[in-house]
């Protein structure tokens, strides 16, 4: 057999480098296209979920209270003669004490005692939150933690509880849909008591923890034109905090705008 002449084998020697060369970055590159691939997928799933109940949501909305007024309240405020409206770092004072079983460090919900919901109770706006710092026996001095509203000498105070807020999808509706089981209500108290809100906002419902309902269930609102017309979805919303006959629910997405007397449903 003829051996290759020296300018073969120095072409053969330089194919073979070149194609060891070029295999590894091949590969390199398939591992950056998978893994740029992958971060896109892990973006549109970031996208998809975001957080369907806030810190905002938890601690800044309202409630219908029912039953007695809380015990605790702001008797004075610190800068009584300078500012009406109370903000972060404030100091005010509460009519109870280390007698009543209070305790330096204790974090309380502010609370506004609003307009009266009828059979539903009275609204409770939640205006931020107060840590105790100082005690004697019937008197404690709080300071705002966080004002989200209008803290104001007079409001009230109730135990604070930690909550988890929801990382989630809007489930969306279907303008007409079958009859699918779930509980029934109305909405009764709109944000700001507007005759008419948007996504984002929130409201009160009817039905609470007694007919199932729960924090983080999601309902389709109706509207009906007339009766002798199908009901239409137009809207979702996320419920946000319950009570026993009652909750607050914020609404997520709409088609139209929402009011007050719109039917809910449970998915």
């Amino acid at each position: 057999m003829r051996k290759p002449s020296p300018g073969i084998q120095a072409l053969s020697i330089a194919v073979v480098g070149l194609a060891l060369a070029v295999i590894p970055a091949l590969a390199q590159t398939n591992s950056n296209d998978q893994e740029a691939r992958h971060q896109i997928e892990k973006a549109k799933i970031f996208r998809e979920a975001y957080p369907l109940i806030s810190e905002t949501d938890l601690y800044c909305a309202f409630y219908a209270h029912q039953g007695e007024l809380p015990d605790l309240r702001i008797a004075a405020a610190e800068k009584g003669e300078e500012k009406i409206l109370l903000s972060d770092n404030d100091l005010c004072f509460i009519n109870k004490g280390k007698n009543d079983g209070l305790e330096i460090g204790q974090v309380f919900i502010i609370i506004e005692i609003g307009q009266s919901l009828g059979e539903h109770g009275s609204l409770a706006l939640k205006q931020g939150r107060g840590l105790i710092v100082f005690l004697e026996d019937n008197r404690s001095v709080v300071r705002i933690e966080k004002a989200c509203g209008r803290v104001m000498v007079g409001d009230f105070l109730v135990p604070f509880e930690e909550k988890e807020s929801l990382l989630g999808k809007d489930l969306g509706y279907e303008a007409f849909s079958g009859g699918e089981p779930g509980a029934v209500g109305t909405i009764i108290y709109l944000q700001g008591d507007y005759n008419q809100v948007g996504p984002g906002h929130w409201g009160i419902i009817d039905i609470g923890e007694s007919s199932g309902v729960m924090v983080g269930q999601q309902m389709t609102i109706y509207n009906q034109v007339r009766e002798d017309l199908p009901r239409m979805a137009i809207g979702n919303l996320v419920v946000i905090d319950t009570g026993p006959t009652t909750a607050t629910v914020k609404i997520l997405s709409a088609s139209d705008s929402i009011h007050k007397g719109l039917q809910v449903k449970a998915k």
